[in-house]
């Protein structure tokens, strides 16, 4: 699967729609802030090490300018639609006071579809792919509560 490909099978995701909204399938955070604060070393738990070993694989496969490209295309094509759906979920959760930390949500989004992209590439796991359905759900997969895979998606 080229890079195009992947980009045309996450376009018809509807990015945060649900974020902040309840749901059974995941524990659902409020803020950004809450987020940042008492899931941050939870998420590291998980994500480090999965982002390590495939960022391993892909330098041994393809290098590092390729992964480079790879987020680069990523950026470039869903960056900005990112920005506006974050933007939108900011102002129907009333988070005004919490955009200090939008950057480096919207980072988070860019790094799992960018590794998902490399996952499926490399056919290297499916961490970052799983995270896709997540995407799709309408939220926004922060961290993971209980050990992976075991528990269930923190989201926003």
């Amino acid at each position: 699967m080229d890079i195009g490909e992947f980009m045309m099978s996450i376009k018809d995701i509807d990015w945060f729609s649900k974020s902040g909204l309840p749901c059974d399938k995941y524990h659902v955070v409020q803020s950004l802030f809450e987020a940042y604060d008492d899931w941050n070393d939870k998420y590291m738990k998980v994500w480090q090490p999965k982002t390590q070993h495939l960022e391993e694989a892909a330098q041994n496969t393809m290098g590092d300018k390729w992964i480079d490209e790879c987020f680069s295309a990523v950026t470039s094509e869903i960056g900005n639609l990112l920005w506006s759906k974050c933007e939108q979920f900011i102002e129907r959760q009333d988070l005004y006071e919490e955009t200090g930390l939008d950057n480096e949500f919207l980072d988070m989004v860019i790094r799992d579809l960018s590794w998902a992209y490399i996952e499926q590439y490399l056919n290297e796991g499916d961490f970052f792919t799983s995270l896709l359905k997540i995407y799709r759900d309408g939220y926004f997969p922060c961290a993971w509560e209980g050990d992976f895979p075991e528990g269930k998606a923190v989201v926003i």
